[in-house]
C-alpha cells in the first residue's frame, strides 16, 4: 500500500510540473512574434545578381546551430533501465550560438548569445536491453517547439569490470515556424559506469560521441523589396543537409526515485557548447 501511495505521489508531482511548465510557456504559443522567432526575408538581397541574391550559406549555418539548440539531450547513461523501468524528467539547456553573425542578425529580431530551451522527456525500459522514449522541447523567447522520439539499446550492460556500452538513435521535428520544415537525426555511442555509494546513491558518469544530421527546407517566401511594390519577388532558399560531430560528457545521480544530472556537449562542427541540467523521477 505504501509503495502504491509513493507511486501515485510521484505521478502527481510529474503532472503538476508538466502543467506548470506548459502554463509558463503558453504566452509564447499564442504570441504573434518573439525575439528568437526566425524570419528569412533578409536572406534576399535585390541589389545583387543571380544566385548571389540569396544567402543560402547563411541559412545553412543558421539551421545547423538551430539543430544543436533544439536537438536531443542527456545521451547517457548507457545501461538498460530494465523491463519495468520508467523515467519522467525535465531538462533545461543553455546553448551558445554565434549571435553576432550576419545570419542571426538577419533572421532574429533580438539574437542572444546564449539561448535557453526546456525539454519534457519520458523514457520507458523494454526487454533485451531496449528502451524507447519521447520528448517535447520549447525554445524560450520563441514560438518554436520540437517533438522527438528515441530508441536505445544496451549492448554491454551490467558487467562488474567493464563499462556499459549503448547506442541511442533520435528523431526530432521542429514546429512553430510556418516557413520552415526541419528534421534532426542523431546517433549516440555511449560509455558509462554505475557506482553505488552506501546503498543509497548511484553515480552514473558517461562519455559519448554524437553524430548529427539535419535536413531543413524553407518554403517559398514572397519578398516586397519596396513598400510601393504590388508584385513581390520570390525567395527560394536551398534545402539543407548538414552533418555535425559532437562530444558529450555527463553525470546522473540517483537517490531512490529521484534523479538529477548534468551534461556538457561540445559541437566540433560549429565550435559551440551546450550545458544541460536535469531533474527526473524514476518509477
Amino acid at each position: 500500500m505504501a509503495t502504491r501511495k509513493k507511486g501515485r505521489s510521484a505521478i502527481g508531482l510529474v503532472i503538476i510540473g508538466a502543467a506548470a511548465w506548459l502554463t509558463s510557456t503558453a504566452p509564447a504559443m499564442i504570441a504573434t512574434a518573439a525575439p528568437l522567432d526566425l524570419h528569412f526575408q533578409n536572406f534576399y538581397d535585390p541589389s545583387k545578381t543571380g544566385a548571389e541574391k540569396v544567402d543560402s550559406g547563411g541559412f545553412s549555418l543558421l539551421m545547423r546551430e538551430l539543430s544543436l539548440v533544439m536537438g536531443p539531450r542527456m545521451s547517457g547513461p548507457a545501461a538498460s533501465m530494465g523491463m519495468l523501468g520508467m523515467e519522467v524528467a525535465y531538462e533545461l539547456s543553455f546553448a551558445g550560438v554565434h549571435s553576432e553573425a550576419k545570419y542571426w542578425v538577419d533572421a532574429a529580431d533580438k539574437p542572444q548569445g546564449t539561448v535557453r530551451s526546456g525539454q519534457l522527456r519520458v523514457r520507458k525500459g523494454l526487454p533485451f536491453g531496449l528502451q524507447t522514449g519521447a520528448s517535447l522541447t520549447h525554445l524560450f523567447d520563441s514560438n518554436m517547439w520540437a517533438i522527438g522520439a528515441e530508441g536505445h539499446i544496451a549492448l554491454v550492460d551490467g558487467f562488474r569490470n567493464l563499462p556499459d556500452f549503448g547506442v541511442r538513435a533520435n528523431l526530432n521535428s521542429l514546429l512553430g515556424n510556418p516557413n520552415l520544415s526541419m528534421l534532426m537525426l542523431s546517433t549516440d555511442f555511449v560509455l558509462s559506469k554505475s557506482f553505488g555509494i552506501g546503498g543509497v546513491l548511484s553515480l552514473q558518469p558517461w562519455a559519448a560521441y554524437s553524430f548529427g544530421f539535419t535536413m531543413a527546407s524553407a518554403h517559398q517566401i514572397d519578398v516586397f523589396v519596396n513598400d510601393a511594390d504590388i508584385m513581390p519577388e520570390t525567395l527560394i532558399l536551398r534545402n539543407i543537409n548538414e552533418f555535425s560531430h559532437r562530444a558529450v560528457f555527463g553525470l546522473r545521480i540517483v537517490a531512490t526515485r529521484l534523479s538529477i544530472g548534468g551534461e556538457f556537449m561540445r559541437s566540433f562542427t560549429d565550435n559551440l557548447n551546450v550545458v544541460t541540467g536535469k531533474v527526473g523521477i524514476d518509477f
